[in-house]
């Protein structure tokens, strides 16, 4: 006990002792503060941005400290600071550096100043990158909306902090872990990730930015795609850098514009500030900017410690302010070709630990890099007393209906659905998985009134092994079930379309039993299921004419099945190339423009294998595979191919459902008007392209190139 007394009163020395450095970093010829300056504890590896009022402060334990002071277009500055149990104050003032020559354009002369600049850094740069093979790095990072209309605090409508530690190996291993988090609490934390992603890096030929892929600056061939103007000589960690001018050559191709910093002596690239140009649709944002700052690490390696997304949010529906936002990372204590640990690498390129919410102050005063400014200070105070004040009647009930909305288009049919065999349908379900270590225990029921059904459905998860997803599981129900679908996700909410306009591509019927499963993880992105069905299947028929707008209109009929006794055993093994990410131990999917989704299956019932109304074996192979295409927009393929043999139950037939206005479709047959085909074989081909307005673009046409629409072709 002793000893723990003591470890817990070093430990708390450690925590409290030391100083902060604070103060501001000023422009020596204006007296302006110089917003967004570094500040680098020279010999340990910590870095930190001053904020955009030139404010900077840390958290350091007692000691002598050197700082260096940089900022592009001025020359760096060292202090030597003593931090004492107590505040220092330490401005400090930074000489202008830039150095301004004429601008030439390239295409004007075969090899003027600035096409011979990015010549050699395009020559150089497979060198550059040659060096490194691992790093890693922490950062911190903040994200701001405001809203434009508005001045000082009042005008901050989100402000979300995080601090994380990434890795990267090459060729592509990436993995980040957000160990510390801040929000303003009209936020809720799963909907809260301020990552910084893979460094983009402009020495890549291709840059991928949501929908599009845009050739570098550096790329192999971007001579071809951009002009380049030799603009000023600026300093960087006292080392003179060429800046360039980068204009596109195309308004039809979505390409950069902005500037890109090159070292004179080494043609590394070690900065840039780009826009868009008009060739960007991006929906609702416009004046988008994207920048990073680089600092030399080791005397060797360029890294950035500064970037920044920034831009304009307009909505044009009533109530919606335009917003801007500004999204600044501060990256620091890089370490270079280093051994990752084995198992740092896995499926999950981002995971938010689980106590990343309950950090102390203590500990995350020591990361926060970019200080806040007393007007954000002030915007989290006024946020939070609005969001814990008490809600007048009006809005409370506004937030009701917005959440009946919600339930009805797609929400959670747990609690609420609709359809033309159950009619409304109100429950309740829970999900725990705090109650028994690795085991996740489901309960849900609920009473449909048309149907006049209670319905049940109680199950759990039992993890054997999280690195290899190996789970056994079990569930029963009695509940009105979906037969199998092609073209609609299982997991569609019809509620909306049924209550609106009596349109389900669904057709229903009763089962109560019982299922037990095992799953894992094959190879990565995989999953392998088998599974035990025992189940009493019955046939359900319509009980509900209702509609909120056509009253006239015949709901389709729910057409029948064989009823009896189905004992089953079926195996499913599944790919999903989706980035994943991890939020406090729960799987996530992650937005990506390029993926592939592929499943092949088969299901056996027998009477020679054990008491059976069925007789059948069951098959299928699915396929669906979304990317880009030669820069002319997004394509998607979907195939399925079904077949059966001996007699296949109704209920198990395969069936191209019509799959209209569901909102999360991915394609859907536009034709068959509100009419499924089922049968025991099928085959199903489906393609789309959608165009976007890069054909009108591309055209140079007046009128023509400016006409706000999209194009898409599709069949099957």
């Amino acid at each position: 006990q002793v000893l723990l007394w003591l470890a817990m009163l070093i430990l708390a020395r450690a925590v409290v002792s030391g100083g902060v450095i604070r103060g501001t970093v000023y422009d020596e010829e204006t007296g302006v503060p110089v917003p967004f300056a570094t500040v680098r504890v020279e010999g340990t590896g910590r870095s930190m941005l001053a904020n955009e009022n030139g404010q900077y402060r840390l958290y350091v334990p007692e000691g002598r400290y050197q700082l260096k002071f940089s900022h592009v277009a001025h020359y760096s500055e060292r202090l030597t600071v003593s931090a004492l149990d107590s505040v220092v104050i330490a401005d400090v003032y930074l000489r202008p550096s830039l150095v301004e020559l004429p601008g030439m354009k390239v295409y004007e002369r075969a090899y003027d100043p600035a096409q011979k600049i990015i010549l050699e850094a395009i020559a150089r740069k497979e060198e550059i990158l040659a060096k490194i093979h691992a790093y890693s790095f922490e950062a911190y990072s903040k994200l701001v909306v405001r809203d434009t209309a508005k001045d000082d605090s009042s005008d901050i409508l989100v402000i979300t902090e995080s601090q994380l530690t990434s890795s990267w190996e090459y060729p592509h291993k990436y993995k980040e872990t957000v160990f510390a988090r801040r929000h303003s609490s009209n936020l809720q934390g799963a909907e809260v990730l301020t990552a910084v992603g893979e460094l983009t890096n402009f020495n890549k030929n291709r840059l991928d930015f949501g929908e599009y892929s845009v050739v570098s600056p550096t790329a192999k061939d971007a001579l071809d795609h951009y002009n380049y103007y030799l603009l000023d000589t600026i300093y960087i960690d006292n080392q003179a850098v060429f800046r360039l001018e980068i204009e596109p050559k195309s308004t039809s191709d979505p390409l950069f514009a902005g500037t890109i910093d090159i070292v004179d002596s080494t043609f590394a690239v070690v900065g840039f500030d780009v826009g868009f140009n008009e060739a960007f649709d991006i929906p609702y944002v416009i004046n988008a900017r994207y920048s990073q700052q680089y600092a030399l690490f080791e005397d060797e390696y360029w890294m950035p410690i500064e970037i920044r997304f920034w831009g304009i949010v307009e909505i044009s529906l009533p109530g919606v302010p335009t917003m801007s936002f500004d999204y600044v990372v501060a990256l620091h204590n890089f370490t270079f070709n280093i051994a990752h640990p084995k198992g740092t690498f896995d499926e999950f390129w981002i995971e938010v630990a689980e106590d990343a919410d309950d950090v102390d102050s203590a500990a995350w005063n020591a990361g926060h890099l970019i200080p806040l400014t007393p007007e954000e200070t002030r915007g989290y105070e006024r946020i939070d007393s609005i969001v814990n004040a008490p809600k007048p009647l009006s809005k409370r009930l506004l937030r009701l209906g917005l959440r009946a909305a919600y339930l009805g288009g797609g929400g959670n049919c747990d609690l609420f659905h609709f359809n033309r065999v159950e009619g409304a349908y109100l429950g309740a379900g829970v999900t725990l998985d705090k109650l028994v270590r690795n085991t996740e225990l489901r309960l849900k029921s609920g009473y449909a009134f048309s149907g006049e059904y209670w319905q049940h459905d109680y199950g759990f998860t039992y993890t054997l092994s999280r690195r290899q997803k190996l789970k056994i599981g079990g569930e029963y129900h009695d509940e009105i079930k979906r037969r199998p679908t092609i073209i609609s996700s299982q997991t569609a909410n019809p509620t909306l379309t049924s209550l609106a306009n009596k349109t389900d591509p669904f057709d229903y019927y009763l089962e109560r039993g019982f299922h037990v499963s095992l799953s894992s993880k094959v190879v990565s992105w995989t999953k392998l299921t088998i599974a035990y069905q025992d189940y009493n299947q019955y046939s359900a028929s319509n009980n509900t004419e209702y509609s909120l707008f056509r009253e006239t209109k015949k709901h389709r009929a729910n057409p029948g099945i064989i009823d009896g006794k189905l004992r089953s055993i079926s195996g499913r093994l599944s790919y999903d190339s989706r980035p994943r990410w991890k939020y406090k131990g729960e799987e996530r999917i992650y937005y990506s423009t390029s993926y592939v989704l592929f499943a092949i299956g088969a299901e056996v019932a027998s009477p020679d294998f054990i008491d059976n109304d069925f007789d059948f074996v069951r098959y299928y192979v699915w396929l669906y595979r979304r990317q880009r295409t030669l820069g002319l927009g997004v394509s998607r393929i979907e195939l399925y191919a079904g077949a059966s043999d001996r007699i296949l139950p109704p209920q198990k037939y395969f069936t191209v459902d019509f799959g209209a206005g569901l909102l999360d479709q991915r394609t859907y047959f536009k034709t068959l008007g509100e009419t499924n085909f089922s049968g025991s074989r099928a085959l199903s081909v489906y393609a789309d392209h959608d165009f976007g307005r890069v054909l009108f673009r591309k055209s140079g046409l007046p009128l023509i190139k400016d006409i706000p629409f999209t194009l898409s072709i599709h069949g099957g």
